[in-house]
């Protein structure tokens, strides 16, 4: 009898044609769409950060020199003091050293450097042909060279505009910036304690440096990781389809004379077990399918692979009939559709299927793990960077928790016989 009521079951299941393409072909759409947009950035892939960069400066810095030279030899200090600031003043060049540095071999690939006539900044009031601009005002050289080389109390400041649109190039610049300045205050430290700045860095050079992974997993590239994510979403959906499908018997008393003939309540719930189990398997083989052939997504042990798909099954199935029961009880759809509709996206989130969110909180991923498809997920990202099936134990005791933990609750919630609905 109970396989009757299973092929029955899955007969309704079948007829309809939009949602077995929904159910199996909507995570197929996800995974192309999610694994090519974040790709990239999922596997540590470049990010195209070229931008265009200007720089406008309101006085000449060479004529700032001179300016300061000329202060200099009027200022009243002893010949030989005004001789040593004079061959610190003429090396001292920070906008043009800037500037090397923008067109240096290490950034030429990322920024385009023009220089614009200060008369053009107003002109870019609302224009995103640059992603940033560094202005030097007027004196600034002449007041780094006062605060330098005679420490008077200015500050001589740079401002830095950036496209809204552009707030990680402004980001880059700023940092630039900062690590230009931090630089220069360096150098002039050293300078002022009579520390040559080359024997400082042949001194840190002589210690050797070498960067090795402590990590001997195997990565784990966007498409696999997305193949996996949609898949232990998805298969929630399932759970909710074959919940649903059973309510539309309850509204069509097809339940009701299924008891009327006998058939023990028992047997229907059994049957609503078994099939949402079938079918949350065949399901992620469907799709896990797919990404082999499409993807090239490979799992090193088949069997611990299997395993964990079939504890999921179990779990999805123990949701089915949780969603039934409950729907009975209140005889209402709306339980089914509130879990469709909003509980399986944050069980989603919070499980990883969209982004890795665990990696760098370990409270996400503990929450994380407490969620059917986060612990799904968790296994078979484990299975494919080399661990075994023993060193996921926990996550499987924690899906067989769950699913018996559903199923219990659907037994003490399913209506009995006589009881009213």
């Amino acid at each position: 009898m109970i396989l009757q009521m299973i092929k029955k079951q899955a007969l309704i299941f079948l007829r309809n044609p939009v949602q077995i393409l929904l159910l199996f072909g909507l995570p197929v759409i996800l995974i192309t769409i999610l694994g090519s947009a974040l790709g990239n950035l999922m596997d540590g892939g470049e990010i195209d950060l070229t931008f265009p960069l200007a720089i406008v400066e309101h006085e000449d810095e060479r004529a700032q020199v001179e300016q300061f030279l000329t202060d200099l030899d009027s200022s009243g200090l002893p010949e030989q003091v005004i001789q040593e600031i004079r061959l610190a003043a003429e090396s001292i060049t920070p906008v043009e050293t800037l500037m090397e540095l923008l067109q240096s071999e290490q950034l030429q690939e990322m920024i385009i450097l023009e220089e614009l006539e200060p008369n053009r900044l107003s002109e870019l009031t609302g224009d995103d042909s640059y992603a940033a601009v560094i202005e030097f005002p007027e004196d600034f050289t002449y007041q780094m060279l006062n605060k330098l080389l005679l420490e008077e109390d200015t500050r001589p400041e740079v401002i830095i505009h950036h496209n809204e649109g552009a707030e990680l190039a402004g980001n880059i610049v700023s940092q630039l910036l900062k690590t230009y300045q931090e630089e220069y205050t360096l150098s002039s430290f050293l300078g002022k304690n009579g520390i040559n700045p080359e024997q400082l860095y042949s001194m840190s050079s002589d210690f050797e440096q070498e960067v090795t992974s402590i990590s001997k997993l195997n990565p784990v590239d966007s498409k696999t990781y997305y193949t996996i994510g949609m898949v232990v979403m998805n298969v929630l959906f399932m759970g909710a389809a074959i919940a649903g499908y059973a309510f539309e018997e309850k509204k069509d008393h097809i339940f009701d004379r299924m008891i009327i003939a006998d058939l023990s309540r028992w047997t229907y719930f059994i049957s609503t077990l078994i099939l949402g189990m079938l079918f949350a398997f065949i399901q992620s083989l469907f799709v896990f399918a797919f990404s082999y052939f499409v993807f090239d997504v490979t799992w090193p042990d088949i069997g611990a692979f299997l395993t964990i798909t079939l504890f999921f099954a179990i779990a999805v199935g123990g949701l089915s009939v949780l969603l039934t029961a409950i729907s009975y009880r209140v005889n209402s759809e709306q339980i089914i559709n509130l879990f469709s509709g909003v509980v399986v996206t944050i069980l989603a989130f919070v499980g990883g299927s969209f982004f890795p969110v665990g990696d760098n909180v370990k409270f996400m991923q503990v929450l994380g793990d407490l969620t059917p498809n986060g612990a799904t997920m968790s296994a078979y990202l484990s299975i494919l960077r080399g661990e075994t099936i023993a060193e996921n134990i926990d996550h499987l005791l924690y899906i067989v928790c769950f699913a018996l933990t559903a199923i219990i609750i659907g037994v003490l919630s399913f209506p009995k016989r006589g009881a009213s609905s």
